[in-house]
């Protein structure tokens, strides 16, 4: 479980460290290093659109997840949650501006629902390997650092949820090892990195995309790949 435990507290530390020493940061270098970060994001995910076992199969999966996305208004809900989180922790409303809300959202999928990580949890579940989440936690220290020192401490707390996903997945990894087919773990790759490119270009401004509402997409691209094998 090292992998989950060094990732999360990479993240932490970066936050933290940004929050108490961003004002040694020159503000062209918190302006520039997220649209890196973004860029980074968008280079991994491209690396991992190709891994696709059956691309037909991850399109219908983003296509089919994203509409039941849309219907169930998830990063609506999830921009609620924070909205209130945030009113919750200070005294003054105008902390609630919607370029902050839009952010933090976006680094909330950045940082717990990219598929670099849910897939680094997932295989090091499996084989014990931790070296993709170390890779992830090189690129949120870093990350960590500089939205500290823009956000705020706030960004420390996106550690929490990140840790219980990426556990959840470890441990949840050996239960559905077994019916996980070499074809089906390529397709979820592919399906991360279609919303790993969204991510990076949101990250970047280039494009607000509903990434929230795009993960229904890796919980059906499993079985539809399993029917795809099953009966082609």
């Amino acid at each position: 479980m090292i992998g989950p435990i060094v990732d999360s507290g990479a993240l932490a530390l970066g936050g933290l460290a940004g929050c108490f020493f961003g004002s040694w940061i020159p503000e062209r270098v918190k302006n520039t290093l997220p649209l890196i970060f973004g860029v980074i994001t968008i280079s991994i995910g491209a690396t991992l659109v190709d891994k696709a076992s059956h691309m037909h199969v991850v399109v219908m999966a983003l296509i089919v997840g994203s509409f039941f996305g849309e219907l169930s208004e998830a990063e609506y809900g999830l921009e609620y949650i924070v909205r209130k989180s945030i009113s919750w922790s200070t005294k003054h409303d105008n902390v609630l501006d919607d370029a902050f809300i839009i952010q933090y959202i976006t680094l909330i999928s950045a940082f717990c629902f990219g598929s670099m990580g849910m897939f680094g949890a997932f295989n090091e579940g499996i084989t014990g390997n931790p070296a993709i989440l170390f890779t992830k936690a090189v690129l949120d220290l870093f990350s960590g650092l500089i939205f500290g020192a823009t956000m705020g401490i706030r960004v420390s707390f996106i550690a929490v949820p990140q840790f219980i996903i990426l556990i959840g997945l470890y441990s949840s990894a050996n239960l559905v090892a077994p019916v996980i087919s070499e074809p089906m773990l390529q397709d979820f790759t592919s399906c991360g990195g279609v919303i790993f490119l969204a991510t990076g270009l949101r990250l970047c401004g280039i494009k607000i995309f509903p990434v929230i509402n795009m993960l229904p997409s890796l919980l059906l691209v499993f079985p539809l790949t399993w029917l795809w094998l099953r009966f082609t």
